[in-house]
């Protein structure tokens, strides 16, 4: 059963990419022209009106489908991880788009995520156990923790240094995708559980995740205009998976079996998947180009 849900993440990691990529592309199309790369109201209704992007949204949803069934088969902490595959994914698609090789940094940076979540991802599926408990208190106060962490980054990608406005707007929303992917293990359980679908810890969950991919959303548009779709992939794919299991290990009891030692190892695991994903940031030749474009704006604006 494990091994089913293994092969479907996979699957959905390549259909999140190709989404992702899609996306990317279908914003870039409704920015075309445009002075600057925010997206205000009439932008989104042009991008909500370009083909590409829908079919990237039809990628994404099929992605989504295939990574429900998967959380539904086996536990959180040993799906979530596996979406690091798609920023491998976005890279090659990207390349193959483009005609262009990536450059050796870009896949180190790929490489140190992949490494830093396969760490993960050991430690998870070694340590953690089964969902024994679904605790309304924890998962309320691990939403408030989760959305103060959202919000800082969401306030750096407004107003922040241009370099990181990119990164953290991906990060910010990852998070929410990885508080969303929680909520929705959480309502699974409760269903097979045979829970009423009326009490407090269902609806919570069920709002909370509504609310979660809303705004995360919104987050992860507002990252693809500003940077590459390689990084915001990587950017939802590992901090995503740190955000999901924070919810099985508190709110589900996942994390029974885990040792101040091991909870430490799987800290620092997560730091160096996300440290790949910020050189990836870094040196993305779409990163620079987008900042090159903002200060040709900005030296083109009149004076005041």
């Amino acid at each position: 059963m494990i091994l089913l849900a293994v092969l479907l993440a996979i699957v959905a990691s390549f259909s999140f990419a190709s989404g992702a990529s899609a996306q990317h592309f279908g914003i870039d199309k409704a920015l075309a022209g445009e002075p600057d790369r925010k997206l205000t109201l009439p932008r989104v209704v042009k991008m909500l009106r370009t083909p590409v992007w829908l079919l990237g949204l039809g990628l994404i949803a099929l992605g989504a489908g295939l990574h429900l069934v998967a959380l539904a088969m086996a536990p959180i902490t040993v799906i979530q991880p596996l979406g690091i595959l798609a920023v491998g994914w976005s890279v090659l698609i990207a390349a193959r788009i483009k005609k262009v090789r990536p450059e050796p940094k870009i896949w180190f940076a790929v490489g140190v995520s992949v490494v830093g979540i396969v760490g993960f991802t050991f430690l998870s599926t070694t340590y953690t156990s089964e969902a024994s408990t679904i605790s309304l208190s924890a998962m309320l106060w691990t939403t408030a923790a989760i959305w103060a962490v959202a919000a800082v980054f969401a306030s750096i990608g407004l107003r922040g240094p241009r370099p990181v406005r990119s990164l953290c707007w991906a990060w910010g929303g990852a998070v929410l995708y990885g508080l969303g992917s929680g909520y929705m293990k959480i309502m699974l359980e409760l269903v097979t559980a045979k829970a009423h679908l009326t009490g407090a810890e269902f609806v919570t969950a069920a709002v909370g995740l509504v609310l979660a991919y809303g705004v995360g959303g919104w987050m992860i548009q507002q990252a693809y205009a500003t940077g590459p779709a390689e990084v915001v992939v990587g950017s939802m794919t590992t901090v995503d998976p740190l955000a999901g299991v924070v919810v099985g290990l508190v709110v589900l009891g996942e994390g029974a079996r885990i040792t101040p030692l091991i909870a430490l190892g799987m800290v620092l695991a997560g730091a160096v998947a996300a440290g790949g994903v910020a050189v990836l940031s870094k040196f993305h030749p779409d990163t620079m180009r987008h900042h090159e474009a903002d200060a040709s704006a900005k030296v083109l604006e009149p004076d005041a």
